[in-house]
């Protein structure tokens, strides 16, 4: 395997582009993130440069992430898993408002996704440029309808009751004998 696979490999440029985007969001950009973590903007710029040898850590990705309260490393790496990034929020800072308001955002995606693939298609191609809007669009749409959904179960449904002798190792489970006197 030669180098520069490696390197690919070691810090793919979809993550890189995701830490830079999470910097971007912070007030202060890379002085704050370097702030954040208790380091110089140089060593920001050298994990985060192409062709580098060094690598961000996640750890510090997760903390810059936390710091400007976006998801967007989240989100790419549940692209590349070929998943969505649902957020969870705490039950009780929602209301059905809150609820409501993910089922109108997701509506919205649907209507901008309905218009960005008829653009696509008009010349009978779809290039490059117009597949990253569709897909980028595509995942706003399933991450707003999957937090739709989640909340409106976490909060109108009963939890689910199960029988934890269901998670007992074999054998370990209790025998009950009903005995008669």
């Amino acid at each position: 395997m030669d180098n520069k696979h490696w390197q690919v490999e070691k810090q793919p440029a979809w993550l890189v582009a995701a830490i830079k985007k999470t910097i971007s969001e912070l007030p202060g950009g890379y002085a704050e993130a370097a702030e954040w973590l208790g380091v110089t903007e140089d060593a920001l710029f050298n994990r985060l440069r192409a062709g580098g040898d060094q690598i961000f850590p996640m750890g510090w990705a997760m903390v810059l992430q936390q710091a400007s309260g976006k998801k967007f490393i989240a989100d790419a790496v549940s692209r590349q898993s070929n998943s969505v990034n649902v957020p969870l929020v705490e039950i009780e800072d929602v209301d059905n408002a809150d609820i409501n308001q993910r089922l109108m955002e997701s509506i919205e995606w649907i209507g901008k996704h309905s218009s960005y693939v008829r653009k696509a298609t008009a010349d009978g191609i779809i290039d490059q440029a117009e597949r990253a809007q569709i897909e980028e669009n595509s995942y706003q749409v399933m991450a707003k309808w999957q937090e739709h959904l989640t909340l409106l179960y976490r909060i109108f449904c009963a939890p689910e009751k199960s029988d934890a002798r269901e998670c007992a190792a074999p054998g370990a489970v209790a025998f009950r004998k009903h005995v008669e006197n």
